[in-house]
């Protein structure tokens, strides 16, 4: 009986072992689930059509300034240079920005007797005037708390160009200074290609090569995540590695080479190395997979 009673104990003890062991193995297998990402499998190696080069039709800042001279009063330097310049233009919008964004200039004050004109105008191709998008004149009684802010929802309108004009008008209107903004919205459009060179044998590193095929300049940074094929879909190789962050960009027509560094000794099979980019200035991105064989 005394026989019996310790098998039976020793066949609980084995099976308490056993159902411990359970959990760990469960925990692994959902891991390993997790390490798998099912999106991964859907990724080209390209957006867009990368084949055909697009340029931005950003104009150059000086072009701009010139073709819209005409348009406006002398740029006479009285009151946006020097002492007067750095006393009266607190703020100022630059550059590209976003389809629909607020861009406007602020004034910390208006010269007496004066008053100030503002307007936004659409240009073309080669910066001449396409329309009147926003005209405003104010004077000192417009000031708040001694400050006079000016600002204007832009269209969501891809792929324009605006000029953003400040004009001193002193007796009976007539301009004594102008301050022009050129501002531009870029294309709503990504077309961009993403390769990895062929790693040699027992290399510990390749590199990636991002082009961009415009017409809109990518923005990213750098980093990127590396996946190994199983059959269960492309799993994640672990990589603790710190990355520099930092915001990059690459213009139409340009490539950015980036070096790749393994986390570790890659097994022999199929790796995608993952690259994320987003379209500057616009809600635009994409993530690019491409693929290499370590032999």
């Amino acid at each position: 009986m005394k026989k019996l009673l310790l098998l039976v104990a020793f066949a609980l003890v084995l099976s308490a072992c056993g159902s411990k062991a359970d959990p760990d193995s469960a925990s692994n297998t959902d891991q390993f689930v997790q390490a798998v990402d099912p999106t991964i499998a859907q990724l080209k190696d390209f957006a867009g059509d990368p084949d055909t080069q697009q340029n931005s039709s950003l104009l150059p800042h000086d072009q701009a300034l010139t073709a819209a001279a005409a348009d406006y009063g002398p740029r006479t330097g009285k009151w946006f240079e020097g002492e007067n310049g750095f006393n009266i233009l607190t703020s100022t919008v630059y550059g590209e920005v976003k389809a629909g964004s607020v861009i406007g200039t602020g004034l910390s004050k208006i010269p007496e007797g004066r008053s100030v004109r503002f307007q936004i105008t659409s240009r073309d191709s080669k910066g001449k005037r396409l329309a009147l998008i926003k005209d405003e004149i104010a004077d000192s009684s417009n000031l708040v708390d001694g400050r006079l802010d000016f600002s204007f929802k832009l269209p969501e309108q891809p792929n324009t160009n605006y000029i953003l004009s400040v004009e001193i008008l002193g007796a009976e209107d007539v301009v004594e200074d102008t301050f022009l903004c050129p501002v531009y919205v870029p294309a709503h459009e990504l077309n961009a290609r993403l390769t990895v060179k062929p790693p040699e044998a027992g290399a510990d590193q390749t590199e990636l090569t991002l082009y961009n095929a415009g017409p809109t300049n990518l923005y990213f940074g750098y980093g990127y995540s590396i996946y190994r094929k199983v059959p269960e879909g492309w799993m994640l190789v672990p990589d603790d590695s710190a990355v520099v962050t930092i915001g990059l960009q690459a213009k139409p027509g340009e490539s950015f080479v980036e070096k790749v560094v393994f986390p570790r000794k890659l097994e022999a099979g199929q790796y995608r190395i993952v690259k994320r980019l987003d379209g500057y200035m616009t809600d635009l991105s994409a993530a690019l997979g491409a693929d290499f064989e370590i032999k």
